[in-house]
């Protein structure tokens, strides 16, 4: 079971955008997968690294809603 996430990414243009990170845990490891401009990009990521973006999101949702 996966975990999807928004996150904002700033391009060459300093322009923000939005983009949908899938965190999928196969085996004993989590990596996360994106679409990008018709690209996909994939990478490992550490269960500590999971965790922080988890509390991210916390607290912007807490922040949004004040």
């Amino acid at each position: 079971m996966g975990h999807a996430k928004q996150i904002n990414k700033k391009n060459i243009n300093k322009e923000e955008q939005e983009i949908e990170v899938l965190y999928q845990k196969m085996g004993d490891r989590w990596f996360a997968f994106s679409l990008i401009d018709d690209e996909v990009f994939v990478g490992s990521i550490s269960q500590e690294e999971i965790d922080a973006a988890e509390q991210t999101a916390r607290a912007n949702d807490l922040t949004t809603r004040v």
